[in-house]
């Protein structure tokens, strides 16, 4: 019996991703490794490896389809790491936060594809039966959150800052690794609150959805998701550029992005990417509070 090459394709990212997660660093085997270059799509470790790879095989398909070469996806173990790895020159194509991308932008010469027209919208959550009313309830508190380098944590921890609460001094900062883990413990005990994104925390299983809300909302952010392309891949940015804004207009498009909680694709600036040097700041006063 034929097997669905679709099928093989999510084995073979599932296999590799399982792999380095695990830290091995090593591509697993497919039916494209006789290829020597294939396309790498990095994407910021915001979910679960595995749900990553379900969620952006389309755009991987997208990327496979529009350059004509074997295409697959890769993250890595957090953000300061995700960011080396693209320095390094291990992704052809990135989808990363704003901050990410204008790191990239500005340190590795990324060039610009598209963004996610979504707004980032930051929230700090507490269980339903919290007996936390207000934000400064969380005085010597415990709160979870994905990554503190993750841009909807950075917008949350300088709203918290202006309205009074100091991270390290009036409440305890805990790292879970992505928003459905915070949630997780968080709903277990661990934490009195969580920071998530509107747009993740909306995509999580009603399991989870249904047992918190929201304590505060933060400032909306520019978008959730940037698609940015290594300056190797300059020829073929136009082209890769109009394939992403013609993805909403297909059903395979229009069912990713309403997963991934995008809306639309957009052209991404050069001005968007320098509006977001704020945040940039943020994540460099994060880190080095770390």
């Amino acid at each position: 019996m034929p097997v669905d090459p679709r099928y093989l394709h999510r084995r073979n990212c599932l296999a590799w991703l399982a792999a380095f997660s695990a830290g091995s660093g090593v591509f697993a085997q497919s039916s494209a490794s006789s290829d020597p270059s294939p396309i790498v799509f990095g994407m910021v470790p915001y979910l679960p490896v595995q749900q990553l790879v379900r969620l952006y095989e389309p755009v991987v398909n997208l990327f496979e389809r529009t350059l004509s070469k074997p295409s697959r996806l890769a993250s890595a173990p957090d953000f300061e790491q995700f960011i080396e790895r693209a320095r390094r020159g291990e992704f052809d194509l990135v989808g990363a936060s704003p901050h990410v991308a204008r790191i990239l932008h500005r340190e590795a010469g990324f060039l610009p594809l598209v963004r996610a027209t979504a707004p980032l919208e930051p929230l700090l959550i507490v269980p339903l039966d919290s007996p936390v009313k207000r934000l400064q309830d969380l005085q010597q508190q415990a709160v979870l959150m994905a990554d503190p380098f993750a841009v909807h944590a950075l917008i949350a921890l300088r709203e918290m800052r202006d309205q009074g609460l100091v991270p390290g001094r009036d409440f305890k900062l805990l790292v879970a690794g992505t928003q459905r883990n915070a949630v997780q413990r968080m709903l277990k005990g661990d934490a009195a609150a969580a920071v998530g994104s509107a747009s993740t925390l909306g995509i999580l299983p009603a399991e989870l959805s249904g047992r918190f809300r929201v304590l505060l909302r933060a400032p909306k952010g520019l978008t959730p998701m940037a698609y940015m392309a290594h300056p190797r891949l300059r020829p073929q940015l136009e082209r890769l550029k109009q394939a992403l804004l013609a993805f909403p207009a297909t059903p395979e498009g229009q069912a990713m992005l309403k997963a991934a909680q995008h809306d639309g694709l957009v052209t991404l600036t050069d001005a968007e990417l320098a509006s977001v040097d704020p945040l940039v700041v943020e994540f460099y006063k994060q880190r080095g509070a770390a």
